[in-house]
């Protein structure tokens, strides 16, 4: 009711994910992009016109972008225009997902003049051994002075958020217990720590939560107390959530992404993306009227949805993760 109602307001309720361009510097094992077959598919750049075009036509209803969502931004050669074009169209909240390999001192520098609010890093290890290996192509030591550029940045632009993602498997959950070390100097607005799930074809393939549960309260309770005690923000799930993951309640599954599926929208430049919405021909009211968004709402506010639902293999389960301040 409440998304209704900030619809047919016209106010701002959209969390945008959007990734400009499809490619990576890196093969992080993880990852769809380690995997050739899908790489093929794994094209496309939107172009500087696209860019202005999607800015007018959708910008006005955001209330998050969040720039790099299934590759990486720092790879678009429009990434300073972009954040601009979001800043000066009014959006409170711009935030990034990167691997931080690109990013120099000069060009953080940039970014965050342009209006970017948030950085989100994502890691896989915290040790040069694990790092390297669980990201192919990326070097632990331009890590390190990623790190040392985000704390200069950190003392002149004290409003930027700094988020660490970091993706537990078997085979770097001992690397939480570097936390401290790491992030001794330059402490981190949010730290999330989440269990490895499939999302598409990878090199790495242990998708396993044994081991994880194993060693749960050897590395990820410390983790969790560390962030307590610096006052990071930390987001993590608890035993009962990994032991969740496979088991599936597809009606309820179903009705719950829905509805955390209405306020988001993505846009990658895949190959027919203007079937999705013609930001040269049509803005968001004329896409949500053209797709009867406000029926769908008013259907789904009154119960009258398909319950029946068949998960395609290798999709992820949303988790419930504890968030300790």
């Amino acid at each position: 009711m409440g998304i209704l109602a900030l619809h047919v307001l016209r106010r701002r309720y959209i969390n945008m994910f959007f990734d400009p361009t499809l490619s990576c510097n890196l093969r992080c094992r993880m990852c769809y992009f380690s995997d050739p077959e899908t790489r093929k598919e794994m094209h496309g750049c939107f172009t500087e016109e696209d860019i202005q075009a999607i800015a007018h036509s959708l910008f006005h209803r955001v209330l998050r972008l969040q720039i790099g969502c299934g590759a990486e931004p720092t790879t678009f050669k429009y990434l300073d225009e972009t954040i601009s074009l979001a800043s000066e169209c009014g959006v409170p909240h711009i935030s990034m997902t990167t691997n931080g390999q690109l990013l120099t001192l000069d060009k953080l520098k940039r970014l965050v003049g342009h209006g970017l609010d948030e950085i989100i890093l994502s890691v896989h290890g915290l040790s040069e051994s694990v790092y390297e290996d669980m990201m192919p192509n990326a070097k632990f030591a331009q890590f390190l002075l990623t790190l040392e550029n985000l704390k200069t940045i950190k003392a002149e632009h004290s409003q930027l958020k700094i988020r660490l993602n970091y993706t537990i498997n078997a085979d770097n959950i001992q690397d939480l217990a570097l936390l401290p070390k790491i992030f001794s100097e330059l402490k981190p607005n949010v730290i999330q720590l989440r269990p490895i799930q499939k999302i598409g074809e990878s090199d790495y393939n242990n998708f396993s939560m044994e081991q994880i549960l194993q060693l749960y309260d050897e590395y990820v309770k410390p983790a969790v107390k560390f962030c307590e005690d610096n006052g990071i923000t930390c987001i993590y799930p608890q035993r009962e959530n990994l032991m969740s993951i496979g088991h599936k309640d597809n009606a309820v599954n179903h009705v719950n992404s829905v509805i955390e599926m209405l306020p988001c929208f993505q846009l990658s430049p895949f190959n027919g993306w203007k079937e999705k919405i013609d930001p040269y021909h049509e803005t968001f009211e004329d896409y949500c009227r053209r797709t009867n968004r406000v029926k769908f709402m008013l259907n789904l506010l009154f119960g009258r949805v398909d319950s029946e639902h068949k998960e395609e293999e290798g999709t992820t389960k949303a988790l419930n993760y504890q968030i300790k301040r």
